[in-house]
């Protein structure tokens, strides 16, 4: 997938701007907060109508303006040349090709993988972190994963209601619990079989990156209770529903599991050095990617976030070396473009307070 060109209106500080793509290669420079980001944040939003920087999409709209718009032109493996749009109001919604499209239809159609230094938190931060970019690469493969988390989270929220209400019936209780226990069952289901596929990748790119240094990395998944039907798992929302009340949220269940990140047997967030966990993460983002891939038949777009210069030399050359030649990479950086070998030149792009321009 390519894209050939974006335009934006009122997103974030950038009033209005058309950029075009005319390589696989593009480098978008200049200082900071001038806009790089902002213009990868509007092209990673393609991707699953989402900022890889916030969960606030009111954040994406530029001061004191209503709403702001995304429109870009793309050349797809399957759907040929299309155009989207995506309006970014009090609600989201996204045209393809001029007809309205819902989310569940639109997630994973056009790929886009986003990759920046805020990464880092899928190791060190809290398991949501975790939880929600494993969640979105689900969504994106497996549209029941998707609908059996929108039913596992509706239904939740249902039953939390209660738990903080004076209505203790149990029937009530049990009807929520029941339609939580199916989904519950088939998003464990589906995590287990499809982070294994990521640990293995991430594992064979993890070792590029690593280099002669002989390191090996594992993603494991730590669940919150280890069940296996939902007959199982409505037994426990029913079991444990007296403690939840006193919370006043349920404490058990996938909204509560992690994944752990091994490196050579250990914790990473524990025990490895800073550049290896900035590779362990490049290494299940990089994996994402191949997921993403071969499920789809469609190539994603890559968007770097100024993540190079956080990698020394051997490693900043690893990483390309993982990097499909086919794909099309969108980079920012302070610094100029790397020489990246076999790869299409770079476009060079520069930002200056919101606006761009491609050198003559």
């Amino acid at each position: 997938m390519k894209i050939n060109f974006v335009r934006l209106q009122d997103f974030r500080n950038i009033e209005f701007a058309e950029v075009l793509f005319d390589s696989k290669s593009a480098w978008i420079f200049g200082d900071n907060a001038q806009g790089k980001t902002n213009l990868l944040e509007a092209l990673g939003t393609m991707g699953a109508l989402r900022s890889f920087r916030t969960y606030d999409m009111k954040a994406l709209i530029a001061h004191e303006k209503k709403s702001a718009r995304i429109l870009a032109g793309i050349d797809h493996e399957k759907l040929g040349k299309s155009e989207v749009l995506i309006e970014i109001s009090d609600k989201r919604k996204v045209y393809v090709d001029g007809s309205e499209c819902k989310y569940s239809e639109y997630i994973g159609k056009f790929p886009v993988l986003a990759i920046c230094s805020e990464d880092i938190r899928i190791l060190r931060g809290a398991p949501e972190a975790r939880r929600r970019d494993i969640d979105m690469l689900l969504s994106s493969l497996d549209r029941t994963y998707l609908d059996s988390l929108k039913r596992y989270h509706f239904a939740m929220s249902g039953r939390n209601a209660l738990l903080k209400s004076s209505d203790s019936d149990p029937g009530v209780f049990s009807a929520f619990e029941r339609e939580m226990a199916i989904a519950a069952n088939s998003i464990t289901k589906m995590r287990a079989f499809w982070l294994p596929k990521l640990g293995e990748l991430a594992t064979q790119k993890y070792k590029i990156l690593a280099g002669e240094n002989g390191e090996s990395a594992e993603l494991k998944m730590k669940c919150s209770c280890q069940l296996d039907s939902p007959d199982a798992f409505a037994e426990m929302f029913a079991r444990e529903r007296s403690c939840d009340m006193s919370f006043g949220s349920t404490r058990k269940g996938p909204h509560r599991d992690d994944f752990k990140i091994e490196i050579g047997g250990k914790d990473a967030k524990l025990y490895a050095s800073e550049g290896q966990q900035r590779s362990a993460v490049l290494a299940i983002k990089l994996g994402e990617f191949e997921m993403q891939k071969s499920e789809s038949g469609v190539e994603p777009a890559i968007l770097c976030d100024d993540i190079l210069g956080e990698l020394d030399s051997s490693r900043r050359a690893a990483f390309w070396e993982c990097v499909s030649p086919n794909a099309q990479v969108i980079a920012s950086s302070t610094l100029p473009p790397p020489d990246c070998g076999s790869r299409a030149p770079w476009q060079n792009i520069t930002a200056k307070a919101g606006t761009f321009q491609t050198p003559v």
